[in-house]
């Protein structure tokens, strides 16, 4: 079960590849290695794990949207031209579906930080320049 919300009044959205957030990963790439890899960087909620589990979706402060240029990432905002959220339901923590890998914020103070989101795509660049 999931709910539609309109983003930009209480939250902005940063889409990330699954890619770009496992690039960043030292080790094992399951469950644990990918909520511990938030974790690291100070996201400890509102990320959400898309049904595929292709992307994940982080919940920023409104108004992110306005100056997010990280390349091959997406942020919507209230200008976006699709400006809604499918969200799972709180409590979902688990699939099949889309479900929150790091738990559903209660008010704006559990917003992941906007330049945490940027030190995470960084080790991921970082990790691919060594590799790649």
């Amino acid at each position: 079960m999931t709910a539609t919300l309109k983003v930009g009044l209480h939250f902005d959205v940063v889409q990330l590849p699954s890619g770009t957030v496992e690039r960043g990963i030292h080790g094992i790439r399951d469950r644990d290695g990918i909520e511990n890899h938030f974790r690291a960087v100070g996201i400890t909620s509102a990320v959400i794990a898309s049904r595929s589990q292709t992307a994940y979706s982080l919940l920023v402060p409104p108004g992110t949207s306005q100056n997010w240029k990280e390349p091959g990432t997406k942020c919507i905002g209230i200008d976006h031209p699709v400006n809604y959220l499918g969200v799972p339901v709180p409590t979902r923590r688990e699939p099949p579906g889309a479900y929150w890998l790091l738990p559903a914020p209660e008010d704006d103070r559990m917003l992941c930080d906007p330049a945490k989101i940027r030190t995470l795509i960084g080790k991921a660049r970082e990790r691919q320049g060594r590799t790649g």
